[in-house]
């Protein structure tokens, strides 16, 4: 999915390659500058961005740990900085590609404010018909692997706090929830899931500042073993 995403990126950017240190450039100019801050107010952009990134990459909710935890390393420090390749890949790379895909296409002068069609608008016009089709892959896929991967995550979760035979219940409740967010607005769904992770987030970053001095040494013990 990533693969694709990139690929396709990459074609839109070098048929737009004329327009993208301009974007760049547009980036920064619209995030550092006085009218930006007045206008939209520089913590309400701070807790935003913030908003967004968790969203993008989940880090600091607790959930990421669910998979990793079941990974084969052999030190939990080398799983750590896989781990760290996640945030790069999801908000670095992936976001940033998405930005000048959208404004060096001229996809954000169309008025629409969800990013989603304002990333299939960029493909579109840029790739035509094959981009439409890209589009609808990459977002099927993506919401396949969200839809899995948050039922693993409630079910290891129940099945801590109760018993294994969790699972139906939970399942259950999941899909039902599915059908919800299916009928409800979108405003309302990204609002849940927002505060959802404000909840997750509050314990999770208690447990992570108590926990860091762990953290540290154990990677300070790793790159001793290691020599780095």
């Amino acid at each position: 999915m990533v693969i694709l995403y990139f690929v396709s990126a990459i074609i839109i950017l070098g048929t737009h390659a004329q327009n993208i240190l301009p974007s760049f450039g547009q980036i920064f100019t619209e995030a550092f500058n006085f009218s930006s801050m007045v206008q939209g107010g520089f913590w309400g952009m701070v807790i935003l961005g913030v908003r967004r990134a968790v969203f993008s990459n989940e880090s600091g909710v607790g959930t990421a740990p669910m998979f990793h935890g079941q990974s084969k390393a052999h030190l939990p420090v080398q799983e750590g900085l896989v781990a760290m390749l996640g945030p790069f890949i999801d908000t670095i790379l992936v976001c940033t590609f998405t930005a000048l895909i959208i404004l060096t296409t001229g996809a954000h002068l169309d008025g629409e404010k969800n990013g989603i069609l304002m990333t299939l608008h960029a493909f579109d016009r840029s790739l035509g018909i094959s981009g439409q089709v890209i589009m609808m892959i990459l977002v099927a896929s993506f919401a396949l692997s969200t839809l899995f991967t948050y039922s693993y995550y409630g079910t290891k979760c129940l099945s801590f706090l109760r018993d294994k035979n969790s699972d139906t219940v939970y399942n259950l409740f999941y899909i039902g929830s599915i059908t919800f967010a299916a009928i409800a607005s979108v405003s309302l769904v990204v609002g849940l899931i927002d505060l959802a992770f404000a909840l997750m987030c509050i314990p999770n970053m208690i447990a992570v500042v108590y926990l860091s001095p762990k953290v540290t040494e154990a990677l300070k013990a790793y790159k001793v073993n290691t020599k780095i």
